[in-house]
C-alpha cells in the first residue's frame, strides 16, 4: 500500500492496512458526532442465484452473446486485443456506481457514501435494476439498513459495504474501530437489512465473501484475526474462514471453529469468488519482487484447515482496489481481473487453471487489458450470478454498467 499521501512503499503492517481501508471505503469513517464519508462496496458474485459455490450455467447451454460495436463503449473504455472479451451491455446510471457488487435482487448494488437525512451515521444500499434492453438506463432503489447497537464513537465500515450472501436470508457488514489490532465486528444482517441477527468480534476485517457447498455456510475474509465472541489482541494478517452455523457467527461447538487458511507479510485486500466457489484475495506485500499479488484457493481447500494458496498474479499495482474472477469453462481457462489504487490504473487480467483440489497460474497476463478513456474518472470490476464480468464506470457526472462476455476462439 502507500504510506500517507507521498506514494512511497512501506513495510509496516499497521499503517498501510489502515490506509488501504480508508482508500477502499471512500474514507468511510463514521462518528456519532458528525457525518463523514461512508464506504463504497466492492466486488464479488454474492447475490442472486447460487452466486458463490453454485453450479454455473454451462457455456454451451447459454445463448450466444451479442457484442456491441466498439463505438458504443469506446468513450468509456478500450479493450486490449489480447483479451478475448467483448462488451454486450451498457447501462447508464445517474450517479457514481464505483464499488458495485451483484445483489440478491438480481442486479448491481452499492453501499453509498452519502449519509441519510438527519445526520445518520450509516450509509444506504442502492439496488440497481437493469432493463432487458442492452443499452437502456438502469434504475435505482434506495434501501436503508438498521444501525447496530453499541457501535464505537469512531469506526470505519468495511471496504465491501453491505454484502448479500449466497446462503440463508443473510447479508454481511463489517466495521473496524481504532486502537491496537484495529478491533471491530462482523455483523450478520437479515436479507432486508432491517435487523442484525448475529455479530462477532474480529480485528481488521477488511473484505469478505460468502461460499457454500450446500451444507456448510462460510464467510471467507481477509483480516487480522479469526472471529470470536470476545475481544482479542491478535494482529495476524491473512485469509480466514468463519462458519455461519445455526444462523450465528462464532457459534459454540459442535459448530466448526474459525480458521486461518494462510497469511502473508503485508496488508489485506479484496476477497472475491468465481461461480465455482474458488476464492481469490488481493495482497499487498511488505517485501518481495513486486508490491502486490493475487492468491487463489480452490473451493475444497476452504473446508479444511491451513491451505497452500497459489500465487496467480505478481504485479506492482500500488495495492488492489478492485478484483473479480471469471471461472474456467470445460475448454477455456479462467481469468482474474484487478486494478490498483492509482487513478491512472488500467485493469490487468491473468489466466488461471483448475486442478484437482487447487487452482494454478495460467500462461497469459495482459497488463492493460481494459483501459480508461479520457472521460472516465474511475472504474471497478465485479461479476454477476452467472459469472460474467461487469465494469462499474464513472465519469465526472454519471455512472455506467458494462457487461463483458467471452469471445469464442
Amino acid at each position: 500500500m502507500l504510506d500517507g499521501i507521498n506514494g512511497t512503499r512501506t513495510t509496516s503492517r499497521v499503517t498501510p492496512w489502515l490506509l488501504a481501508l480508508v482508500l477502499a471505503s471512500g474514507a468511510a469513517c463514521s462518528s456519532t458526532d458528525a457525518a463523514s464519508s461512508a464506504p463504497s462496496g466492492s466486488d464479488k458474485p454474492d447475490g442472486g442465484a447460487a452466486a458463490d459455490g453454485g453450479e454455473p450455467i454451462p457455456e454451451e447451454e447459454r445463448p450466444a452473446p451479442v457484442f456491441l460495436e466498439p463505438a458504443a463503449y469506446e468513450d468509456l473504455i478500450t479493450i486490449d486485443a489480447q483479451l478475448p472479451f467483448g462488451v454486450t451491455r451498457r447501462h447508464r446510471a445517474d450517479e457514481s456506481v464505483l464499488g458495485s457488487r451483484w445483489g440478491r435482487h438480481g442486479g448491481p448494488m452499492v453501499t453509498t457514501s452519502v449519509y441519510g437525512a438527519g445526520g445518520a451515521t450509516t450509509p444506504a444500499v442502492i439496488h440497481w435494476t437493469l432493463p432487458e434492453d442492452a443499452t437502456g438506463a438502469a434504475t435505482r432503489t434506495e434501501r436503508s439498513f438498521a444501525t447496530a447497537s453499541g457501535l464505537p464513537q469512531k469506526l470505519f465500515y468495511g471496504a465491501d459495504g453491505m454484502v448479500d450472501l449466497p446462503f440463508g436470508p443473510f447479508a454481511l457488514l463489517s466495521y473496524t474501530g481504532t486502537g491496537n489490532a484495529f478491533p471491530g465486528e462482523v455483523l450478520l444482517y437479515s436479507a432486508g437489512y432491517d435487523a442484525v441477527t448475529s455479530r462477532a468480534k474480529a480485528n481488521g476485517f477488511y473484505s469478505g465473501t460468502g461460499v457454500t457447498d450446500g451444507a456448510r455456510q462460510l464467510i471467507v475474509y481477509s483480516g487480522l484475526s479469526p472471529v470470536a465472541t470476545n475481544d482479542s489482541t491478535t494482529n495476524d494478517n491473512g485469509l480466514y474462514t468463519a462458519d455461519v452455523c445455526e444462523g450465528a457467527l462464532a457459534a459454540p461447538a459442535p459448530c466448526p471453529e474459525p480458521k486461518k487458511l494462510f497469511g502473508w507479510e503485508g496488508s489485506s485486500g479484496p476477497v472475491v469468488t468465481d461461480v465455482h466457489g474458488n476464492v481469490f484475495v488481493g495482497a499487498s506485500l511488505a517485501s518481495g519482487a513486486t508490491s502486490d499479488a493475487v492468491y487463489g484457493l480452490a473451493h475444497p481447500q476452504l473446508l479444511g484447515g491451513a491451505a497452500d494458496a497459489a500465487k496467480l498474479v505478481e504485479i506492482d499495482s500500488e495495492g488492489t482496489a478492485s478484483l473479480a474472477a471469471v471461472a474456467p469453462t470445460a475448454s477455456l481457462e479462467g481469468w482474474v481481473f484487478g486494478l490498483g489504487y492509482d487513478v491512472s490504473s488500467s485493469v490487468y487480467a491473468s489466466t488461471y487453471l483448475e486442478r484437482t483440489g487447487a487452482v494454478a497460474k495460467g500462461a497469459v497476463h495482459v497488463e492493460k487489458a481494459i483501459s480508461k478513456a479520457n472521460k472516465t474518472t474511475g472504474l471497478s470490476v465485479f461479476t454477476d450470478a452467472e459469472g460474467d464480468l461487469w465494469l462499474a464506470v464513472v465519469t465526472s457526472s454519471e455512472g455506467y454498467y458494462l457487461e463483458l462476455r467471452r469471445r469464442t476462439p
